[in-house]
């Protein structure tokens, strides 16, 4: 499945991995650190931020894999 069309595409670029890697472990750590606080709601609210980190980072990082394997 591709994450972007055919028109937009770009070439891999192991400097946009490596920041990447660093949005997914960002925010992986900053859910660990909340992880015992999400029984209040007001916290849910601060846990967006770690949460949209993790996401970006592992869309970076599929799609980067992505244009590796297609070298």
């Amino acid at each position: 499945m591709r994450l972007v069309w055919k028109k937009y595409d770009s070439a891999f670029n192991p400097v946009l991995t490596v920041v990447g890697v660093g949005f997914l472990l960002a925010g992986a750590y900053g859910m660990a650190l909340l992880r015992h606080d999400l029984r209040y709601p007001i916290v849910l609210l601060v846990a967006v931020i770690p949460t949209v980190a993790t996401v970006m980072g592992a869309l970076i990082v599929v799609r980067e894999v992505q244009l590796f394997r297609q070298r």
